[in-house]
């Protein structure tokens, strides 16, 4: 076990007078996949959006690789420059084609991409079975290539903390467990801590760690 990428401690959360995330502590080693289990309504998308800076906690400390993710109620850039979300929706960008939302980050921090980043790129659009659609735009993807593309493009910048909320949930039972063994082999490879919501049971064996989340509470 690394030592951990991220931290989070007595995290809590409400919506008006209720509560709904009561005292959270998880810690999230470097090189380790843990899985985030629940019903709807837990709290676990809440708990994945304030460890990746979408969401400021009522009260709790977030640390990304030691770093406050939270100051004065708000977000740490440089802390959250170093994970990177894979969304229900894929959030990905609709008028950049495939590859280019794989290369975006590089395009606007101002770095040229080089043949070496495109061939990286290629790679993990191969593993997620979409090169052949690279050029492709997202309003041309089925909602389980979209799923599959937002992977790929949060494992290629190489964050130290992935975040994936339901990643498997538009996908058959093989391409599923395909997406949960790239994301444990990108935190086994890489030392990334990886942290994946999910109803889907069926590969928890991929799982470094499964943690179960109830009614705001981790069990």
């Amino acid at each position: 076990m690394g030592a951990n990428a991220a931290v989070l401690h007595d995290i809590r959360h409400g919506y008006g007078d209720v509560e709904v995330l009561h005292g959270i502590d998880l810690d999230l080693p470097a090189g380790q996949l843990v899985a985030l289990l629940g019903p709807s309504g837990s709290g676990k998308t809440t708990l994945l959006a304030i460890a990746g800076g979408l969401l400021t906690p009522t009260a709790g400390v977030v640390q990304i690789k030691e770093s406050p993710l939270y100051v004065n109620g708000k977000v740490n850039r440089k802390a959250a420059s170093d994970t990177a979300y894979v969304l229900q929706a894929s959030a990905l960008i609709g008028f950049l084609t495939v590859m280019d939302n794989l290369l975006v980050r590089d395009i606007t921090a101002g770095r040229r991409t080089t043949d070496a980043d495109r061939e990286r790129a290629e790679e993990l659009l191969e593993a997620v079975d979409l090169k052949a659609k690279a050029h492709r735009y997202p309003g041309q993807l089925s909602g389980g290539e979209r799923q599959r593309a937002a992977v790929a493009a949060a494992l290629y910048t190489r964050a130290p903390v992935i975040l994936a909320d339901e990643p498997t949930a538009a996908l058959d039972r093989e391409r599923g467990r395909a997406v949960m063994s790239l994301l444990a082999a990108h935190a086994h490879e890489r030392g990334a801590a990886v942290l994946v919501v999910t109803h889907d049971e069926r590969a928890l064996d991929l799982a470094d760690r499964v943690v179960r989340i109830e009614d705001g509470k981790l069990n």
